[in-house]
């Protein structure tokens, strides 16, 4: 079942998980979270309705697993990977809600959505007991973050503000440990992407050899 939640993750996502090996389940509930939240805001004609969607998924993530709802394959993925700690997700979920405002939305909302990707990085390297990673994680937690709304974002200038940085992080992603991999490709993807003034992850024909390289060396 976990793979119908693999098919909705966007090509990056998909080929980074492919590096998760014994945590895929950590992994895989997170990036499966954040795409179906982000389907939510991207694909949103009401935002309204994007908003209670959202606030369904945080209420959820604030139950404990035994009071929590059977059979949304995500969300029991979710409390199996994360058990009491499903509440360290939540700020990802904020960071999707702060792009519910119409254009051009400003540094603040994308600094919102950029903490949010950085603590969600943080969360899984606590979950791992990588501890001493926090810092580097959330680097690379940014990085993914702005890349992609280099990419996505509607706004000219919301999308040349992602590109000049929205992060003032103090570790480095290069740095990350191999339980960290799936993060380390998603962050060498991203600055790749920055540097090439904004492109998709897997924007071109050499995308497929970076992620290879990252996937193997974390760099």
């Amino acid at each position: 079942m976990s793979d119908d939640l693999v098919q909705e993750l966007p090509e990056a996502m998909r080929v980074a998980l492919a590096s998760g090996g014994s945590n895929r389940s950590i992994w895989l509930s997170v990036f499966a979270l954040d795409a179906r939240i982000g389907t939510y805001v991207l694909g949103a004609k009401e935002p309204l309705l994007a908003q209670m969607r959202i606030a369904w998924w945080r209420d959820q993530l604030n139950e404990p697993p035994t009071r929590r709802p059977r059979g949304d394959i995500l969300l029991d993925l979710i409390g199996e990977a994360w058990g009491n700690d499903a509440a360290k997700l939540i700020d990802g979920l904020d960071g999707w809600e702060a792009l519910l405002g119409t254009p051009p939305l400003g540094d603040a909302a994308l600094a919102e959505f950029v903490d949010g990707r950085a603590s969600l990085a943080e969360a899984i390297a606590m979950r791992l007991g990588l501890a001493h990673s926090t810092q580097d994680a959330r680097s690379g937690g940014c990085l993914w973050a702005m890349a992609e709304l280099a990419y996505f974002l509607p706004d000219e200038n919301d999308r040349a503000l992602a590109r000049i940085g929205m992060s003032d992080e103090d570790g480095d992603w290069h740095n990350l440990p191999k339980d960290m991999r799936p993060l380390a490709v998603l962050a060498g993807l991203a600055e790749r992407s920055l540097d090439k003034g904004g492109i998709r992850l897997m924007g071109d024909r050499l995308s497929p050899l970076a992620a290879l390289r990252l996937s193997v060396f974390g760099r």
